[in-house]
């Protein structure tokens, strides 16, 4: 009965490694890709073509005046990865803002998760810092999105955003003109067209992913296995080892007391205690003690732990946590 369970606890531990690995492989699957409307991404439904166009429109202008971009993404979820990370990693896969400035701001909105995080490039931070992104979320995103008044906390957010872009660079933007069938971000040429030089990059970088992702994969089932093999031998060891109960064990057959010393004559028989004579004799426990003689001794009781904690955070970002 042991043994049957402890094969299910060492098959669970090797299933749980495998399965924590193949997540971490796909963790950005769900990153979604441009859209048409490069400063628009819904895939829930809570954007309506208005409010997409006059986002697109205000855009266009911010860009060409600034490098500036506003982009909104709302997702019904976020998968297996927490929404600051998400929004990382929509930013970064979709180079939001100006390469040379870095001075793009992305709105992601979890809609199912009921939750939100506004990002800005690093470019931004000194002069759009997190705190004042908090108290912009808390003023005109927060309300609206409580009662699930998406689009209306969007935009109202979207206009305070711009405001602040022309605070900061000294410029007043408008609404471009744009064909409603066709408004397609003005990003950077890197953004749309990479060049040769970029494109091998991009397979460099992805052959490189590849690689050290498979590398991962080898690792863990390696390890896994490893972890496997150790239990089914503790298992083993368990059920046919030597037992130290009265059946199977091995213990003396004949005891010699000489001055206090207990002699095992007949075998070997670990007691856990040393003893010489009955009064003052030097006694180590199974507590971990010192004692010399049956009173006024020396014991030492105490010991040595370590607690700590501690850890690594990133910042940058507001959300509603």
């Amino acid at each position: 009965m042991k043994k049957t369970a402890l094969t299910a606890v060492s098959i669970a531990a090797l299933l749980t490694v495998l399965s924590l690995l193949f997540s971490c492989g796909k963790s950005d699957a769900s990153i979604p890709e441009q859209s048409k409307i490069f400063y628009v991404y819904d895939e829930t439904g809570v954007i309506d073509e208005e409010l997409a166009e006059y986002v697109t429109a205000k855009n266009v202008d911010l860009y060409e005046k600034c490098g500036g971009q506003i982009v909104v993404v709302c997702v019904k979820t976020t998968g297996n990865l927490d929404i600051r990370d998400y929004a990382y990693s929509v930013f970064n896969k979709w180079k939001i803002g100006s390469v040379e400035k870095n001075n793009g701001v992305l709105i992601l909105m979890s809609i199912d998760e009921d939750d939100y995080w506004v990002l800005q490039g690093a470019g931004l931070e000194s002069v759009l810092q997190s705190g004042t992104l908090k108290l912009m979320l808390d003023d005109h995103l927060e309300p609206h999105f409580a009662k699930k008044e998406y689009g209306e906390g969007v935009r109202e957010l979207f206009d305070a955003l711009i405001k602040e872009y022309e605070n900061i660079y000294s410029i007043e933007v408008v609404a471009q003109s744009v064909d409603p069938g066709d408004y397609q971000a003005s990003p950077l040429p890197e953004q749309v067209k990479p060049g040769f030089m970029q494109t091998v990059w991009n397979v460099i970088s992805g052959i490189a992913y590849v690689v050290v992702i498979g590398n991962l994969i080898f690792i863990a089932v390696v390890v896994a296995i490893i972890i496997f093999l150790i239990i089914a031998i503790l298992i083993n060891s368990e059920l046919g080892g030597v037992s130290s109960g009265s059946s199977g064990s091995f213990r003396p057959s004949t005891h010699h007391n000489y001055g206090g010393i207990h002699i095992n004559t007949g075998g070997f028989r670990p007691s856990g205690t040393f003893r010489t004579g009955s009064s003052g004799g030097f006694r180590t426990g199974s507590s971990g003690g010192f004692r010399t003689g049956s009173s006024g001794g020396f014991r030492s009781s105490g010991g040595f732990r370590g607690s700590g904690g501690g850890g690594f955070s990133r910042g940058g970002g507001a959300g509603r946590r």
